[in-house]
């Protein structure tokens, strides 16, 4: 952020940077990857769904 103030680059010709390598990267991804994504998305869901209760399991 610091670099933005130095350069007097506006923040959003950061953004769109960002967005334009982000949108790179995701077409080209494979479908192995897209896989390990979707597989650690419905997983990081099912652990908010149960909420606090996972750090008070006891064994």
């Amino acid at each position: 952020m610091f670099e933005l103030i130095i350069t007097n680059e506006l923040p959003n010709a950061w953004f769109f940077e960002a967005w334009t390598e982000l949108s790179c990267y995701l077409r080209s991804m494979g479908v192995t990857q897209w896989g390990v994504v979707s597989a650690s998305v419905v997983a990081f869901g099912f652990l908010c769904l149960r909420g606090n209760g996972i750090r008070h399991h006891r064994w």
